[in-house]
């Protein structure tokens, strides 16, 4: 399962599809389908590099992680409410941590993996500058049955963004933001920001369930 989760991560990963404004908000479902699929591309030819070390696949995972998935935007939602009753100060910490802990547990995952490949089988235009690109994800290991991911891309004025990933049926923000905030209405803010600074909760809390 942790090879599953780290394909679907890795396809987060790439060089990102600019556009201008003007082209952002005319954004077609084949735009969005090149972009995802030059993420994974770029993703496993980093991940796939024998020759570069751990550490620097890492670095530069983390650099294509930041530019290419809306963490802001998804940091506010997996905090649900309580972000609204949240202090601009504690707002401002949270989103910092946040980042943090989203950016270094993924891409210290995806470093250590080696492999697989992925096929889109479909693309929709959800409405607003977002869409749903669908695919098959392969894992390499024998015996495995293909994955079904469904990425969630919105399109802006700097180019797209994902903003959720759907792993056969589960969402990865929509199951975070259980997690965090059974987190949040036992022990309140500044204990889920302690959380996320120390680095105590799993990167399995994006995705598991």
């Amino acid at each position: 399962m942790k090879m599953i989760y780290g394909m679907f991560s890795a396809a987060l990963m790439g060089a990102a599809v600019l556009f201008s404004a003007s082209h952002a908000s005319a954004a077609s479902t084949t735009d969005a389908s090149n972009y995802v699929e030059s993420l994974g591309n770029r993703a496993i030819a980093i991940v796939a590099n024998e020759k570069l070390p751990k550490n620097q696949k890492q670095k530069q995972l983390e650099k294509i992680f930041a530019d290419n998935v809306d963490i802001p935007w998804v940091g506010r939602f997996v905090m649900g409410r309580f972000w609204r009753i949240a202090t601009p100060e504690q707002q401002k910490r949270y989103l910092k941590e946040y980042e943090n802990f989203v950016i270094t547990h993924y891409a210290s995952r995806f470093a250590e993996y080696s492999g697989g490949k992925f096929t889109i089988t479909n693309s929709r235009k959800d409405g607003d500058g977002e869409f749903t690109i669908s695919m098959k994800m392969e894992t390499g290991e024998q015996g495995a049955e293909p994955v079904a991911v469904d990425y969630r891309v919105r399109a802006g004025t700097g180019g797209f963004k994902v903003f959720d990933v759907v792993v056969e049926g589960v969402s990865m923000i929509t199951t975070q933001r259980s997690e965090f905030n059974a987190i949040l209405s036992d022990k309140g803010v500044d204990t889920l920001i302690e959380k996320l600074a120390s680095k105590s909760l799993s990167a399995e809390v994006a995705v598991k369930k």
